[in-house]
C-alpha cells in the first residue's frame, strides 16, 4: 500500500525552497518515523509503501540542510534513495548502485551535505530551537551569554523545557514549566500569581529570547505566559548578576519566543479537560514572498476554565504576531508583539486556614473562601523587536528590545484567621477592596560578539550595554463595611455581602526601579581542552516610591517616601572548564550579585536605605554531551552566599509601613544555600526521551542558626519521560512524570487580640510525590489524539504550605485533559 507521509505544502515546491537550507534537530529511531518528521519539517510530500521502511532504522538529522541533503542524510545506509518526480513531492524507490565518496574528497554533489561535516558545524550555528526536534533537551542555550553555547561551555547549572516537552505534558502557562524544572520550588500567592524559588532564593528576573531583563519580583507583575507563544523555557542556577542586573543569587528564567519558519505550516489544537477546562489554540506561520525572506507567525489561544475549587473560573483570550525579515543575506529583523486578557471569578479563594496548634483542618479540597462578585480582569501588551547583523568577520552585532505592559482591576474576598480546633472559629471575611494597579517595563540591550585570534588560539569575546527601567503604581479603595469580623464557617462559608467599596484611600504611586549598565564576557582557550572565562558588569541603580493615604478631610498625606540611587557597581563572573575527553568536562565557576535594599532603613527614623546585599555563588562539577548531543548531563555542587541582609536594629522601636519603608535595620545577616545537582535530559536509548533532575539543598541564617529557606526541600526530585513504542506500535507515545520531595515545616505566628505576637507553632508537611501519565495516538502523520492524566494516585498534599491563618493551597486533584492536534 502506498502511504503519503504529508506534512505537504502544495504538490509542487518551488527550486529556491528545494536549495535552501534550514535547521533540523530530528532523533534517530524507526524509519518511517524518521521521515514522517522531516517531511512535516521540510514541509514536502513523500510517498512510499509500508514493506519498503519496515524494519529499517535512521539515525536522525541533526544540523543544516537542503531538501535534498537531508533526505540524503536521512536514507544514508538503508539502501534507498529520495527521487523528484515532476509534478512535485519524492517517491522511494531502492538505491542505484554508485561509486562511493571519499569522506575527505573537496566535491560534493549539488543538494547533498557530508553527515559528519554538518554535525561538526551545526554545534554551533544552531540556535537552539526545539520545535520539531522530539527531543527534551536543546543542543545550544544563550541565557548565560547572550551568544549561542552549548551546555558544556556554560559553567553554572542550566535546564531546558523543551517544546516536545511542554506538549507532551500539556502545560499552560510558565508556571506549569517551572514545576517541571528541576532544582526550582515555587509559592502560590493567588491564583494568577506565584513567586520561583532557586537554591533557597527568589528568582527576581526574566529574559525574552536573551535580552535585558525584566523585574518579576514586584506584586504588580504576574508572571502568567501563555506557552503557546514559546519555543522553550531556559532556567540558569546561581547568581546571575552579569546578564541579570540586580537581585538574589537563585537564578534567571529565559523564555525563548516561537520564531516565523520558511515552510508554511499549521497547526491546530483543541483540548478538553475536568472542570470544565476548554483551550483552543491555533498557529500558522510561513513566507510572505517568493524568496522567503519575508516570514511570519501567529498564535490565536482561548481558555475558558473552571477549576477543583469552587467558584473560580477563568477566561483567557490571547494573540501572539511575529514578523522576520531578511534585510541582507547577513542582516535580519524580527518584530512581534502579543495581548493577553485574564478575566477572573472568585478571586482570592484558593487559600486556606489552618488550627491554631498548627495541624491541618482537613477541609475538602473544593473548599472555596471567595465569593461570585470577586472578579478581576488583567489586560497584558507585550511589543519586541531585534536586530541582528552578522559581519564577514565572524563577528555579530544584535539589538533586542521588549516593552511590557499590564492593567489590573479587581475585588477579591477571602478568609483569614486561624481556626480553633473546638469551636471550628476564628476564621473571617476579609477583602471588599477596589484594587488598580498597573506595571509598565521597558528593556533594552546591545551587544557585539565575536571571535579573534591570539597566539595561534581563536578566542571570544562580547560586549554589552542594556537598561531596564520599570514604572507601576497601586492605589486601593477600600469598602465601608468593616473586615475582619464577619465569621466563616469554614465547612460551609456562604454569602459575604459588603457595601461596595469607595473611592482610592491608598496610593503607591509611583512605584519605579531603573538600571542601566554595561557587561562583558571573554572566553579564552589556551588549548583545545582548557578554556577560561571572565566576565564582569558594571551597573548604576535607582529606585523611587511614594506612598499616600487619604485623610478624613479629603486631602492626600505623604505616609512614606523612599527614593534611593546606588552608585555604579561592579560585579565579577569567571569559570574555567575542561574538556576530560570528547563528551565529559569538568568545570568550576564563580559568579555574583547586589540586590538594593531601598525600603528597609537604617536608623534614626525617618531612615535612610541599607547598602545592597550583595550575593555570590561558587559551583564545581562535571558535564556531558553524550549520544552525540542528544543526551545532556549535569553533575554539580554549588554554595551560595548572600551578606549584609537587613537585620533588626534592637535600639530602636520597629517601625513599619504597610508595603512601604520599614526601620530600623542593620546590614548584618548571612544567609547560605549548599547543595548538588545531578540532571539529564535528551534522549536515552531511540525514541526514549528523558528529563530527570535531583537536587539536595540546605539553607541556613546565620544570624539566627534557623534554616533560611523554608520554602526549598532538602530534597527534591522531578521526572518527565517518553516513549514512542517500536515496530508496528510506533503510532503510540506513552509517558509518566513526577515531581517527588521531602518534609516540609515552617514557623506559624499566633497574634493576641491587638496583633501582637503571643506564641508560635511549627506547621509540617510530609515528603510527598505527585505523578501524572501521558498516552498519544498517532491517528495518521497530521493528526495526534493525547490523553494527559494529572496527580494520576489523587494524592492529598499543599501545594504551597503557608501559615496559620491562610495561605495554604491544595494540589490540584487527579485531572484528565485529552487534547486532538493537527498539523498541516
Amino acid at each position: 500500500m502506498q502511504v503519503p507521509t504529508v506534512w505537504a505544502q502544495s504538490p509542487s515546491a518551488s527550486p529556491a525552497a528545494a536549495e535552501a537550507t534550514r535547521s533540523y534537530q530530528i532523533p534517530a529511531g524507526s524509519l518511517q518515523d524518521v521521515l514522517n518528521r522531516l517531511g512535516r519539517d521540510a514541509g514536502l510530500l513523500l510517498s512510499f509503501t509500508e514493506d519498503q521502511v519496515q524494519g529499517l532504522r535512521s539515525n536522525g538529522l541533526q544540523g543544516r540542510y537542503t531538501v535534498n541533503g537531508a533526505l540524503t542524510a536521512v536514507l544514508q545506509g538503508v539502501g534507498l534513495e529520495a527521487v523528484a518526480q515532476p509534478q512535485g513531492g519524492y517517491v522511494l524507490r531502492k538505491r542505484a548502485e554508485q561509486p562511493s565518496v571519499s569522506a575527505a574528497s573537496t566535491a560534493v554533489t549539488p543538494g547533498t551535505v557530508s553527515l559528519v561535516e554538518v554535525r561538526v558545524k551545526a554545534r554551533r550555528d544552531a540556535d537552539g530551537t526545539t520545535e520539531g526536534s522530539g527531543s527534551y533537551t536543546s543542543r545550544v542555550t544563550s541565557i548565560a551569554s547572550k551568544t549561542d553555547q552549548s551546555f558544556r561551555e556554560i559553567p553554572q547549572s542550566v535546564s531546558v523545557i523543551t517544546r516536545e516537552q511542554l506538549d507532551d505534558r500539556n502545560m499552560v502557562d510558565i508556571r506549569d514549566a517551572m514545576a517541571a524544572t528541576p532544582g526550582i520550588t515555587s509559592e502560590q500567592l493567588n491564583f494568577e500569581t506565584s513567586y520561583f524559588y532557586s537554591r533557597g532564593f527568589q528568582m527576581d528576573s526574566m529574559q525574552f529570547d536573551g535580552g535585558a531583563p525584566i523585574n518579576i519580583a514586584s506584586y504588580t507583575y504576574s508572571v502568567n505566559q501563555a506557552l503557546d507563544f514559546y519555543d522553550r523555557v531556559e532556567v540558569m542556577r546561581g547568581a546571575s548578576g552579569l546578564l541579570g542586573g540586580v537581585g538574589d543569587p537563585g537564578g534567571i528564567i529565559n523564555m525563548v519566543r516561537k520564531k516565523p519558519l520558511a515552510e508554511p505550516r499549521f497547526i491546530v489544537e483543541q483540548s478538553v479537560g475536568s472542570w470544565n477546562n476548554y483551550k483552543t489554540m491555533i498557529d500558522a506561520t510561513g513566507p510572505l514572498n517568493e524568496s522567503r525572506t519575508i516570514r511570519a507567525r501567529g498564535v490565536l489561544s482561548y481558555l475558558d476554565r473552571d477549576y477543583s475549587i469552587d467558584t473560580v473560573h477563568l477566561r483567557t483570550p490571547s494573540i501572539y504576531g511575529v514578523i522576520e525579515a531578511d534585510l541582507t543575506a547577513d542582516t535580519l529583523l524580527t518584530a512581534g508583539a502579543s495581548f493577553q486578557k485574564n478575566k477572573r471569578r472568585g478571586v482570592g479563594g484558593g487559600d486556606l486556614p489552618r488550627y491554631s496548634d498548627g495541624t491541618d483542618i482537613g477541609l475538602p479540597r473544593s473548599t472555596s473562601f471567595t465569593q461570585p462578585w470577586a472578579t478581576a480582569k488583567r489586560d497584558t501588551t507585550e511589543l519586541f523587536a531585534a536586530l541582528e547583523h552578522r559581519f564577514a568577520n565572524h563577528w555579530k552585532l544584535k539589538f533586542n528590545a521588549t516593552h511590557s505592559k499590564s492593567d489590573y482591576d479587581g475585588k477579591s474576598a477571602f478568609g483569614y484567621g486561624t481556626v480553633d480546633r473546638e469551636t471550628g472559629m476564628g476564621a473571617t471575611w476579609y477583602g471588599g477592596g477596589h484594587y488598580l494597579y498597573a506595571n509598565e517595563q521597558t528593556v533594552l540591550d546591545a551587544s557585539l560578539s565575536g571571535t579573534f585570534s591570539l597566539l595561534g588560539k581563536t578566542h571570544e569575546l562580547l560586549l554589552g550595554v542594556d537598561q531596564q527601567k520599570v514604572e507601576s503604581f497601586w492605589n486601593v479603595g477600600y469598602s465601608s463595611t468593616p473586615t475582619g469580623v464577619t465569621p466563616i464557617d469554614i465547612y460551609n462559608p456562604g454569602a459575604w455581602s459588603p457595601e461596595p467599596a469607595g473611592p482610592v484611600s491608598r496610593r503607591y504611586n509611583p512605584w519605579g526601579q531603573e538600571q542601566r549598565g554595561g557587561y562583558g564576557v571573554l572566553r579564552l582557550h589556551p588549548t583545545s581542552d582548557l578554556h577560561v572565562i571572565l566576565g564582569g558588569r558594571y551597573a548604576k541603580y535607582e529606585f523611587n516610591q511614594i506612598y499616600e493615604s487619604l485623610g478624613a478631610s479629603g486631602n492626600w498625606a505623604l505616609a512614606s517616601g523612599s527614593r534611593f540611587s546606588e552608585s555604579a557597581k561592579f560585579t565579577p563572573y569567571g569559570g574555567v572548564i575542561y574538556d576530560l575527553n570528547h563528551q565529559w568536562s569538568a568545570y568550576v565557576s564563580y559568579a555574583s550579585i547586589l540586590k538594593p535594599q531601598a525600603l528597609m532603613k537604617a536608623g534614626p527614623l525617618p531612615g535612610s536605605s541599607l547598602d545592597p546585599v550583595k550575593g555570590k555563588s561558587y559551583e564545581a562539577g562535571f558535564k556531558g554531551e553524550l549520544a552525540d548531543g542528544r543526551l545532556n548531563a549535569t553533575l554539580s555542587v554549588f554554595n551560595v552566599e548572600r551578606t549584609g541582609t537587613a537585620v533588626a536594629d534592637p535600639r530602636y522601636p520597629p517601625n513599619t509601613e504597610l508595603w512601604a519603608g520599614s526601620c530600623c535595620y542593620l546590614p548584618l545577616g548571612k544567609v547560605t544555600s549548599r547543595g548538588f545537582d545531578a540532571e539529564v535530559g535528551g534522549e536515552l536509548i531511540p525514541g526514549w526521551q528523558i528529563a530527570a533532575g535531583y537536587t539536595f539543598t540546605t539553607t541556613k541564617d546565620k544570624s539566627t542558626g534557623d534554616v533560611f529557606s523554608d520554602v526549598t526541600p532538602k530534597h527534591m526530585l522531578k521526572l518527565s519521560t517518553a516513549y514512542v513504542l517500536p515496530g508496528e506500535l510506533s503510532r503510540w507515545k506513552v509517558g509518566a512524570s513526577a515531581t517527588v520531595r521531602s518534609k516540609q515545616s515552617r514557623q506559624g505566628i499566633l497574634y493576641d487580640s491587638d496583633w501582637n505576637e503571643a506564641g508560635r507553632v511549627t506547621i509540617k508537611q510530609g515528603g510527598y510525590a505527585v505523578w501524572d501519565a501521558m498516552a498519544q495516538y498517532r491517528i495518521d502523520p497530521r493528526w495526534t489524539l493525547s490523553l494527559n492524566v494529572g496527580n494520576l494516585f489523587d494524592k492529598t498534599y499543599y501545594s504551597t504550605l503557608g501559615y496559620l491563618d491562610g495561605s495554604n493551597f491544595y494540589g490540584t486533584p487527579r485531572n484528565f485533559t485529552a487534547t486532538l492536534r493537527g498539523t498541516f
